[in-house]
């Protein structure tokens, strides 16, 4: 297959994988007061998304290392994650609604950690392309998907965005079915000894720590700063306007983003994401409306961007190629699922009995902690 082929269709693969979860994540604190539940209801529905992501990421990492190939559990995650979004229209009560939860996030919490290992094994095969630049068309599906839907809830209602949820996988399977690597997609053999050769690195634990606290505070930012916006004067709408604004601002960084790596270097790269990350929360915290909220969150064009491409790339250094697709969805669970589980489980809580203000301020914190922690990887690369 042709590069220029191949670009398009990972371009388009990310388009709609991307645009899928624009039509879920950003909405779901919508959705759950249409279903009239309260502050520390919602945050354990988030606590237990993470929660499940511990399990479920992991489970396919190494079923897909061991007993597939990222192609055929790529296939199988958006095919069932497509199906059971259609539930969340039927599902009424608090108990329903956290079943469906868990049956729903088991399918989709992997898509984007296997998504991003099924492109880097098409890197290995075609050397120019750049994750960069493929991974910056996520950014622009979910960027319109929200702005799209947010106004199609608006006129209609929240169970939209389910629908548009279904049709958006169902097309990612369809562009996935026309992607084959030949000889790429064969299963490793991956033993018990790689992984917890992944678990005993130095390098590896002390990225897990440090971008475990940073997760709880970007579990907790994307879930609850719609409530931060509403709180701010906002409505619906503006929810919408509030993650096109965040998604395209990545772009840059996505398109210049290898060669930004290469010329700063990787860690430094994350330690400035998590320096932008502090400020971002904290003036968050200082909001009185909703268009500073709005205006504040282009510190996404360095915090995400930075943080998803150098945590990657630390790890495709320090895992041997066999065992990276387990080594990516062990650092999802860890960091997305058990720092979102902490993260969401509390913020609920100080939202119910404190405000949406101080939550903020809590998730300033926990980002200087976590460059705290960060600084040590310069050492252990040292020492490695």
């Amino acid at each position: 297959m042709k590069e220029s082929i191949m670009r398009g269709k990972l371009s388009v693969l990310y388009l709609v994988v991307c645009g899928s979860m624009a039509c879920y994540y950003p909405f779901m604190n919508i959705y759950y007061e249409h279903r009239g539940l309260n502050y520390s209801q919602m945050g354990v529905l988030f606590a237990v998304n993470s929660l499940v992501a511990v399990i479920s990421q992991p489970f396919w990492g190494i079923v897909t290392d061991k007993y597939l190939n990222k192609r055929k559990s790529f296939l199988l995650v958006l095919a069932f994650s497509s199906i059971l979004a259609i539930g969340f229209i039927f599902v009424k009560s608090y108990l329903a609604v956290l079943l469906w939860v868990i049956t729903f996030m088991i399918f989709q919490s992997p898509t984007l950690s296997i998504n991003d290992a099924f492109c880097y094994e098409v890197i290995d095969a075609y050397k120019t392309l750049q994750y960069g630049k493929l991974r910056l068309m996520g950014s622009i599906g979910y960027a319109c998907v929200a702005l799209g839907i947010a106004y199609v809830i608006k006129w209609t209602s929240i169970d939209s965005s389910f629908i548009a949820f279904a049709l958006l996988g169902t097309l990612g399977i369809v562009v996935l079915k026309g992607i084959n690597i030949k000889g790429k997609g064969s299963r490793s053999s991956i033993e018990f000894s790689d992984i917890l050769s992944i678990v005993q690195n130095k390098r590896f634990v002390i990225l897990v720590l440090s971008a475990l606290l940073v997760s709880a505070s970007m579990s907790a930012n994307s879930n609850f700063l719609g409530t931060l916006i509403q709180k701010t004067g906002g409505d619906v709408s503006k929810i919408g306007y509030l993650w096109f604004v965040v998604a395209m601002s990545e772009l840059p960084a996505f398109f210049f983003g290898s060669r930004l790596l290469r010329k700063f270097g990787v860690l430094n790269m994350y330690f400035i994401c998590l320096i932008f990350y502090t400020s971002r929360f904290f003036l968050d915290s200082l909001c009185v409306n909703y268009q500073a909220v709005i205006a504040i969150q282009l510190f996404q064009a360095i915090t995400y961007p930075l943080y998803i491409m150098s945590t990657l790339q630390c790890i495709n250094e320090i895992v041997p190629v066999k065992a990276r697709t387990t080594a990516i969805t062990v650092f999802a669970a860890l960091t997305a699922g058990v720092g979102g589980f902490i993260g969401n489980m509390s913020s609920g809580m100080v939202i119910q009995n404190f405000s949406v203000f101080l939550l903020f301020r809590i998730m300033a914190v926990l980002c200087i902690i976590s460059l705290a922690i960060g600084l040590f990887l310069k050492q252990a690369k040292t020492d490695g």
